[in-house]
This record gives structure tokens, C-alpha cells and sequence, in this order.
């Protein structure tokens, strides 16, 4: 009986041990890469955004846009993704 209920316990935890051994395969960043994005979002227009305006408005993209031109006048102008048709 013991071998029986041995054996079903190692049935039941194959599934579950091969979980933990799934390998990702998007690398890890690092720091000075994650601070680029966020340097990148800011100049964007999405940083900072209001809590009750998320996803962040286009006008509220676009204020922001100006808040960081002002801040950063030595910084190149962004280019926006859309044509404002």
C-alpha cells in the first residue's frame, strides 16, 4: 500500500516540478537600462501622470511634453507617435 501511495504522489508532483525548472527567455535589464526607460517615458509625455488620468490623456501627454522641454532645454524635441489627424 505505501508503494502504491508513494507512487501516486510522485505521479500527481511531476507536473509541478517541471514548472520550476521553466527557464525565461527574456533576459534580465539592468539598472542603467531601466533608468534610460524612465528617462525615455518622461521625455515621452507619460511620466508623471495624475492618479485619476491613467493611461495619461493627450492633453495630459502633451502638457507634460512642455514641463520637460522646460526642464530639459538642452534635450532634443521627441517625436510623437501619432500624426494628430
Amino acid at each position: 500500500m505505501k508503494l502504491v501511495a508513494a507512487f501516486v504522489v510522485a505521479t500527481l508532483s511531476l507536473p509541478f516540478g517541471t514548472q520550476a525548472f521553466a527557464q525565461s527567455t527574456q533576459a534580465p535589464i539592468t539598472r542603467a537600462e531601466v533608468r534610460q526607460q524612465l528617462i525615455d517615458a518622461e521625455a515621452d509625455g507619460l511620466l508623471p501622470s495624475n492618479r485619476n488620468d491613467y493611461p495619461p490623456s493627450q492633453s495630459q501627454i502633451a502638457r507634460n511634453r512642455q514641463l520637460y522641454a522646460l526642464q530639459h532645454p538642452d534635450a532634443a524635441p521627441v517625436a510623437t507617435a501619432s500624426t494628430g489627424n
